[in-house]
């Protein structure tokens, strides 16, 4: 009997210790709010709110590749930007102009937001992960469709960001 008892305490334990963990919907914050009216005024149907992180920009980050690839898909220069705290606000769409190219026909976008006001943003096809690329503006565009003369934009980034 006390067998049984200690045998079913331990597959209780086992049970539990092996059970799913459920994470929490991330909980939108204001400047969620300001992203996810943007999005709708785009008429970007939102699928769902995939949380949010933030980042304080350097002259330091902006030396790095992936800040020059997302500041250079943006209508916006960096240099305003620098010292302020950037929310990205991260969204799964539908009927994004890059949609298509997802075989759910589904976009990630980050949209940044400083102030409480969009200031631009990245979007991505969701794919399986095996995607590769430098990613779009936040309305499609890719980095070539926004310079045109891409080596020339790059240098003159270098010229003024690097050391």
């Amino acid at each position: 009997m006390i067998m049984k008892k200690w045998t079913m305490l331990i597959l209780c334990l086992f049970l539990v210790a092996c059970g799913e963990e459920v994470e929490p919907e991330p909980e939108m914050t204001e400047n969620g709010r300001v992203a996810e009216q943007y999005l709708e005024e785009q008429q970007y149907p939102i699928v769902s709110f995939e949380g949010e992180h933030t980042s304080t920009l350097t002259l330091d980050e902006l030396k790095e590749d992936r800040a020059r690839n997302t500041w250079g898909l943006q209508s916006v220069s960096p240099d305003e930007y620098v010292g302020k705290i950037i929310y990205y606000e991260n969204f799964t769409v539908k009927d994004h102009p890059i949609s298509k190219q997802s075989p759910a026909d589904l976009t990630g976008v980050s949209v940044m937001v400083v102030d409480g006001k969009v200031i631009g943003g990245t979007s991505f096809p969701v794919t399986d992960g095996s995607g590769l690329g430098n990613g779009y503006s936040l309305s499609g565009e890719t980095l070539e469709d926004i310079h045109p003369d891409i080596q020339e934009w790059q240098e003159a980034w270098d010229e003024k960001y690097s050391e």
